[in-house]
């Protein structure tokens, strides 16, 4: 007998190939039948009219702190991921000696905007190493399987103490001790190493991060055992949210001479800058090269890369001083009704965020923030714009932000894309993800609470993509589930999962695409300490399997953990 056979679904396999409809049998946590399929089953799934698709993977996210204290991990859980990558863009929380779990909660809230409130209080830090942390994970069942980067950051730190921060690079001794722990990190599992060099990226107290002053000597000696297990090294280079392209070329070609002396995989995050919108096919066509020898990805996202601006969270007056004042001084309940007085209004209006602050860049995009409306549409067009409707209005852009803001405070939608949407659509994100040394990635899910909601991309690609897109082309099905899983699963080396054919994990969704949403963003303060973040609900889910396993059902948990930490295969 099958322990589950989901019935009568269109099976959308995860290779490319078109769907065709059949049932799928799942005995041990492996798919055993596809087809039509007369054996009994413990469990039936009706999936008529619905998609039948393997579970998705998404190999860019920042759970690292979240994993330690959460199993469902949402958003991605009910999203539909079932294997998720953190450590990425080199931050995180391992190695790390008790001395320093301030500082790297600093470089994690700095970076990626992940509460300090809610990590003071959900971290138990009952690790030092790396391979500690791994077991730290591994002792907690989840919703879906995680695997981690090792993190250059937090190993700076570690092996340099105060020198980072500094133009200091590595000595003999302390280079040693990061390859050491390296090496440690890739025999425990670790699949790979990653860093960063982008000049945004910055502690909270401004400072750059602890990867940021390195050379090529230490990239080269700390991804040779990388590459002797197997691994990939994750870059992210200079310039990808500002308009330094003279740092973004030299760090290209620092990646090149890594991987020419070493041999390793690579991955590098690229995004379409407004200086040079069409410098990232530049940088795809290096990687197409260096993949004649190396396996090589670039990582990018689909769709605009940007932050949905609100009152409630990141918006371009935030590090204005009266709104920091209230902010300060009022509780979170109170901060509307203050911010809708005219008098205050005027104050803000009237004053200037500080130099080096968020407020400052959000500001600078006011002539770039569109209406999502309540379609959630995320390629609007040149009618959407805050500018166009400032026009209709006759008031001014600031003023025209600040209303709308107001007006859409708990459920925001002024949607801000700095990157990815030079051209006023998606048609650059279509073209590059099609092409076969770019995956789909980037949605930094767990990062970036109050400013990105992206951890609903892979459901995102299914609903504009494959059904309401209208400002072009189309995508069909099955190449977004191939981008969302055999092509994921491949460019971090698994092979077990990502396809729905007989012997793979049996990671599985179920989705009803005519009912598929995602709802407007909503805050939420369900954090540890009840620091706040921004969500988006989805719905249409009918069904989440990881390894036979349902973990969701009609978009409602079943509260099952059949999740693990995934290891790295060591060779």
């Amino acid at each position: 007998m099958l322990d589950v056979v989901i019935r009568g679904g269109k099976v959308v396999d995860g290779t490319g190939s078109a769907p065709f409809a059949a049932d799928v049998g799942i005995r041990d946590g492996k798919i055993v039948e596809i087809g039509r399929i007369t054996e009994a089953a413990t469990r039936e799934i009706d999936a008529d009219g619905l998609l039948v698709t393997p579970g998705w993977l998404d190999i860019h996210t920042h759970y690292d702190g979240q994993a330690t204290w959460d199993p469902e991990l949402d958003p991605s859980f009910s999203s539909g991921v079932t294997t998720a990558i953190m450590g990425n863009c080199g931050v995180g929380f391992a190695p790390v000696r008790p001395s320093d779990h301030e500082r790297l909660i600093e470089l994690m809230e700095g970076v990626e905007e992940v509460p300090g409130t809610a990590l003071h209080e959900g971290m138990s830090w009952n690790w030092e190493t790396f391979p500690e942390y791994l077991d730290a994970l591994d002792a907690m069942p989840r919703t879906f399987d995680v695997g981690c980067l090792m993190p250059h950051g937090p190993l700076r730190l570690w092996a340099m103490g105060d020198k980072v921060g500094t133009d200091k690079c590595a000595s003999g001794e302390e280079l040693q001790v990061m390859v050491d722990q390296v090496e440690a990190g890739m025999k425990a599992g670790a699949f790979g190493l990653a860093t960063s060099r982008t000049p945004v990226h910055r502690t909270m107290k401004g400072e750059m991060t602890p990867d940021f002053h390195v050379d090529t000597p230490e990239l080269i000696a700390l991804t040779r055992p990388v590459k002797d297990h197997g691994g990939y090294f994750q870059v992210v280079p200079e310039g990808i949210a500002g308009e330094d392209m003279q740092g973004l070329r030299h760090d290209m070609q620092m990646v090149e001479d890594v991987v020419k002396a070493t041999g390793v995989d690579l991955h590098v995050l690229l995004f379409q800058l407004l200086p040079e919108p069409d410098y990232y096919r530049t940088q795809i066509a290096k990687l197409e090269e260096l993949g004649k020898s190396v396996k090589t990805v670039a990582q990018f996202g689909g769709r605009g890369t940007g932050a949905i601006m609100g009152f409630l969270g990141s918006n371009p007056f935030m590090n204005r001083p009266t709104y920091e004042a209230l902010t300060h001084r009022l509780p979170v309940s109170e901060w509307l009704n203050e911010l809708a007085k005219p008098e205050v209004k005027a104050a803000i209006l009237a004053e200037q965020n500080p130099p080096t602050t968020p407020g400052l860049m959000f500001e600078g995009w006011l002539d770039k923030i569109y209406d999502l409306t309540e379609a959630m549409d995320f390629e609007p067009g040149p009618v959407r714009s805050m500018a166009a409707l400032a026009e209709r209005t006759g008031k001014s852009l600031p003023e025209t932000v600040y209303d709308f803001m107001l007006e859409h405070s708990t459920h925001p939608r002024a949607y801000v894309a700095s990157t990815g949407y030079a051209h006023g659509d998606l048609e650059d994100v279509r073209k590059a993800l099609h092409h076969p040394n770019v995956v789909l990635s980037a949605s930094d899910a767990g990062a970036h609470v109050l400013t990105v909601a992206d951890g609903s991309i892979n459901t995102f690609m299914l609903t504009h993509w494959c059904r309401d897109r209208v400002r072009g082309p189309k995508v069909a099905v099955e190449e977004v589930v191939h981008w969302m899983t055999q092509k994921s699963a491949q460019a971090i080396g698994l092979t077990d999962r990502g396809v729905i054919a007989r012997g793979m994990k049996a990671d599985i969704n179920v989705i009803d695409l005519d009912a598929l949403k995602v709802h407007a963003p909503d805050f939420y303060t369900d954090l540890p300490g009840g620091a706040r973040r921004i969500m988006t609900e989805v719905t249409g889910y009918r069904a989440t399997m990881v390894s036979g396993v349902l973990t969701r059902e009609n978009d409602k948990a079943t509260g099952e953990r059949p999740g693990r930490l995934l290891r790295h295969s060591v060779h």
